[in-house]
């Protein structure tokens, strides 16, 4: 994965989501490369190369696992599939990658599914997915008929990931990762009809800085889907974890579902509404061949489930949606 490739790639198709601001995001992209990067990015760059010689013939983004391509379209499935596994581990999907089941740690047609039934229409829409990952919800939204999807999510892995998956589908895909901080895209770039912001409130220091950066990039009259940790108690107040939340270091704040509709609410957002707070079960996040590392089960106390191992409520997860005034 070269970044003349990936700037080529920019050139070409930014301009549906940041018309006049391509060169800008291309040297930021060119600082982010021109510094010391993770030492296993040369590994990622050479499986990505190696998978770039797979073309898959057909797509289908509109099911739970969304396909890019065949059985047929692979020569060579065992070199495929080693190649792939060399990006593990693989935390969101699942995929069917040329007949190849990817079987990631989070089953996120699940999260998707209940997504769905509050999200706004998607058909003809410009997105932002914040904290994208590996595009595994950029793709579903394309699938339910959004026109461009942009993601951001600094993980270089992740790059890797998506960019392996959907390298040769790209002059027909509309959809772009960049590998920056949410904190780093262009203010300019503000026009987005609906933003997803899913699993990050909770990993900023500054929440309600986060949902001011949300409100400010969404165009008016549009949509916030915001998807978080929550402490499923009554109550405006937020657990702040002195040390680990689950096994995770970077966890600052699980606010209750009255705390984040106060923080929407005060960055200047309306019909700010609470739609689905359920307990992550394992049957949604686990460990599996293409995720070998620890997962949810090794965090919760083993005497009693409801519980993390540090003793703070097991993680729950809660929906909302908040519209910009137009």
């Amino acid at each position: 994965m070269k970044l003349a490739h990936y700037r080529h790639l920019l050139a070409h198709s930014l301009h549906a989501v940041a018309d006049g601001w391509q060169d800008t995001l291309a040297a930021q992209l060119s600082a982010l490369f021109a510094q010391p990067g993770h030492g296993h990015f040369p590994q990622w760059s050479d499986a990505v190369e190696q998978l770039s010689t797979t073309f898959p013939t057909e797509v289908d983004l509109h099911q739970a696992i969304p396909k890019i391509g065949r059985a047929a379209d692979l020569q060579d499935q065992a070199a495929i599939k080693h190649a792939l596994m060399s990006l593990h581990p693989w935390r969101k999907g699942p995929f069917d990658f040329c007949g190849l089941a990817l079987d990631t740690e989070w089953r996120c047609d699940m999260k998707w599914q209940r997504l769905l039934h509050h999200c706004p229409d998607l058909t003809g829409k410009t997105v932002l997915d914040v904290g994208c990952g590996n595009g595994y919800f950029m793709l579903r939204m394309l699938g339910a008929g959004a026109d461009k999807v942009l993601g951001v999510d600094p993980t270089l892995l992740f790059l890797a990931q998506f960019y392996a998956l959907t390298q040769n589908i790209q002059p027909h895909l509309n959809a772009h990762l960049l590998p920056i901080p949410f904190e780093q895209l262009l203010p300019e770039l503000n026009q987005f009809e609906i933003i997803f912001s899913m699993g990050v409130l909770y990993h900023r220091r500054a929440p309600l800085e986060h949902c001011q950066r949300l409100h400010a990039h969404l165009a008016p009259d549009g949509w916030l889907m915001l998807e978080t940790l929550v402490i499923n108690e009554p109550g405006d107040h937020a657990l702040v974890p002195p040390e680990r939340y689950a096994g995770m270091r970077n966890v600052w704040t699980v606010p209750s579902p009255e705390k984040v509709i106060a923080w929407l609410r005060a960055v200047g957002f309306e019909d700010v509404q609470c739609h689905s707070i359920e307990v992550t079960t394992t049957a949604e996040q686990r460990p599996t061949a293409w995720m070998q590392n620890y997962s949810l089960q090794d965090f919760l106390d083993p005497q009693d489930a409801s519980k993390t191992i540090e003793g703070h409520p097991a993680p729950t997860r809660a929906i909302f949606s908040a519209r910009k005034k137009p």
